[in-house]
C-alpha cells in the first residue's frame, strides 16, 4: 500500500482540529484500521509521532494525549485516554510557569525546553486508561503491560506488568524459557496475513 499524498497535503493545509480527525478516519476506514500507511505517514512527518504496523488506533493517534515525540512499536494497543510527556516544566528557575520558555507567552523570544528527547515504546505494548507515561520514561520494553490509571515514572522492562500511582513492579507475564521463545519467534515483524496463519502455532508454544 503506498501513501495517499492527496490526503497528506490536504491535512498539512487543514487548520481545523475537527476536519483533520475526520480525515483520519477517513484514511482508517479506507485503508485498514489500525494499518494506515498515509496516517503513519502524517503522523510521522507532520506530528513526530512514529507508529508501528497494526498500532495505527486509538491512543496512538490521539495527538492532544501526545507531548513530544514519540516512537510506538508493532501490534501496540494504546487506550485513547493514555497521556505522554516527555519534557517538564522547570523547577530551577524563579516560576515552573511556561512564560520563562514559551515564545507564544511574550517571556522568551524561542521555545526554552529540550524537546529532542524521543519516547520508545516497543513492540506489542498494552498502556491501559487514564494512564500517564512522565518524562522520566525513556523506554517501555517490549510485551510490557501498564495498568489502567498508573503514573510511570520510570522505564518498564520488557515483558513485566506495572500498575499503580507511582507506578510498580506487578510480576512478568512469561517465564525465562517463554520469554526466549518469543524473542525467537519475532512474531511482531510478521504482517496480518502471515500473523493470522501463525496464531495457533504462537498459542500452541506458549502453552507447553
Amino acid at each position: 500500500m503506498k501513501v495517499n499524498n492527496l490526503a497528506f497535503i490536504l491535512y498539512k493545509k487543514i487548520p481545523n482540529n475537527r476536519f483533520r480527525n475526520l480525515l483520519v478516519k477517513y484514511l482508517l476506514s479506507v485503508e485498514g484500521f489500525g494499518y494506515s500507511v498515509t496516517v503513519q505517514y502524517i503522523f510521522k512527518e507532520i506530528h513526530g509521532i512514529s507508529i508501528g504496523y497494526g498500532s495505527v488506533k486509538s491512543g496512538c493517534i490521539n495527538r492532544f494525549n501526545i507531548q513530544g515525540k514519540v516512537n510506538f512499536g508493532n501490534y501496540c494497543s494504546i487506550a485513547k485516554s493514555a497521556k505522554f510527556f516527555t519534557v517538564n516544566h522547570p523547577i530551577d528557575l524563579f516560576t515552573s510557569h511556561a512564560i520563562t520558555y514559551n515564545p507564544l507567552l511574550g517571556g522568551v523570544l524561542k521555545d526554552k525546553l529540550d524537546r529532542s528527547k524521543i519516547l520508545i515504546i516497543e513492540d506489542d505494548v498494552w498502556i491501559g486508561d487514564n494512564a500517564i507515561i512522565l518524562p522520566g520514561v525513556n523506554r517501555i520494553g517490549r510485551g510490557a503491560i501498564v495498568g489502567a490509571g498508573s503514573v510511570v515514572t520510570k522505564d518498564v522492562p520488557p515483558y513485566s506488568i506495572v500498575a499503580g500511582n507511582p507506578c510498580k513492579f506487578i510480576r512478568m507475564r512469561f517465564n525465562r524459557d517463554k520469554i526466549s521463545l518469543l524473542e525467537t519467534s519475532r512474531w511482531w515483524e510478521l504482517d496480518k496475513v502471515d500473523l493470522m496463519l501463525k496464531i495457533d502455532e504462537l498459542n500452541s508454544m506458549m502453552l507447553r
